[in-house]
């Protein structure tokens, strides 16, 4: 039986950097929103560019990891865990989709991304703060939000790679592309238990 693949020292370096990145970018920037106590941020053009430049695993991660980071030192602990796995779904179909891929791919990639970024923060917080404080978020925020960082991470990407080919290394992985389904699925149920206990207990993030 193979053993799993472990990452190396340079994707563990990466994974760090990106991570801190992520978290800093989302913070740099913050407009909050009242009505859910959401924010606009430039985060999503890192989220998406770590799955673009090295894939669904340290995109995943560092989409997920970093953005639920900016939420704790933000003040927003409690969005933190939603957060967590709305990003990191972000990050991962973007990198599963369009990581060392042409440009058609890498559109796919943010495209599908951005629509997990939306779909999600609609479905937690429409029974949290209702289904007109999440639409007003949908439409006065999450979708420009999301919209620009898909262009700014496609042209970043298309930048780095032409100026560091070598970034090229991480290719797409036959087991990312095998589990993306069941990540997907294990997320959705994890994030609905966790709305689930916040609606029970009255917690409003």
């Amino acid at each position: 039986m193979a053993r799993p693949k472990t990452p190396n020292p340079r994707e563990a370096a990466l994974t760090a950097v990106m991570t801190a990145t992520v978290a800093a970018v989302t913070m740099v920037i913050s407009v909050p929103f009242p009505l859910t106590r959401g924010y606009f941020n430039f985060g999503d053009a890192i989220v998406m560019l770590s799955g673009l430049l090295f894939g669904a695993r340290l995109g995943g991660f560092a989409g997920g990891i970093g953005s639920a980071l900016a939420d704790v030192l933000s003040g927003y602990p409690y969005y933190a865990p939603l957060t967590l796995l709305i990003k990191g779904t972000e990050g991962f179909l973007t990198g599963l989709l369009g990581n060392n891929r042409r440009f058609p791919f890498k559109l796919a990639g943010v495209t599908v991304g951005a629509v997990a970024m939306l779909v999600g923060y609609f479905a937690v917080e429409t029974p949290l703060y209702g289904i007109a404080a999440a639409l007003a978020e949908l439409a006065a925020i999450n979708s420009i939000q999301v919209s620009s960082g898909a262009i700014i991470s496609l042209v970043m990407a298309q930048l780095i790679l032409k100026a560091y080919p070598a970034i090229k290394f991480f290719g797409p992985q036959p087991a990312e592309a095998k589990g993306g389904i069941v990540v997907v699925v294990i997320a959705a149920v994890v994030l609905a238990a966790i709305v689930g206990i916040y609606v029970i207990v009255g917690i409003s993030p």
